[in-house]
């Protein structure tokens, strides 16, 4: 949860953290009531604002995040290559070429 709460600030819309532990609860639970009642449907039950739970949580998002930040050496500046792939396509002349354009694109997505 630490790298994906940390991935999320690297982009322009970040995750707020208690979204983040709200949507793990829920997975938690989901997948625990599979786990022992199958046959069952499942109903949600909502964390309490002011639980313990969401601050052991919280905490413990925010001290993976830190460890991962330490061993990146807080070196999280992202370059998004796309613009690079423009330059490289105006370069070749390459840029009226959809088909050249749209598989150069498709790789640095699947990248």
């Amino acid at each position: 949860m630490g790298a994906l709460y940390l991935g999320s600030k690297l982009e322009e819309c970040t995750l707020r953290l208690r979204d983040l532990v709200n949507v793990y609860d829920l997975l938690l639970q989901h997948n625990e009531h599979e786990l022992q009642h199958p046959e069952r449907e499942y109903k949600h039950v909502a964390m309490s604002y002011w639980s313990q739970t969401y601050y052991d949580l919280k905490d413990a998002i925010v001290v993976a995040e830190m460890q991962i930040l330490k061993r990146l050496g807080f070196d999280v500046q992202v370059k998004l290559p796309y613009g690079t792939l423009v330059n490289y396509l105006q370069v070749l002349g390459l840029i009226e070429e959809t088909e050249t354009s749209q598989r150069a694109w498709a790789y640095l997505n699947d990248a």
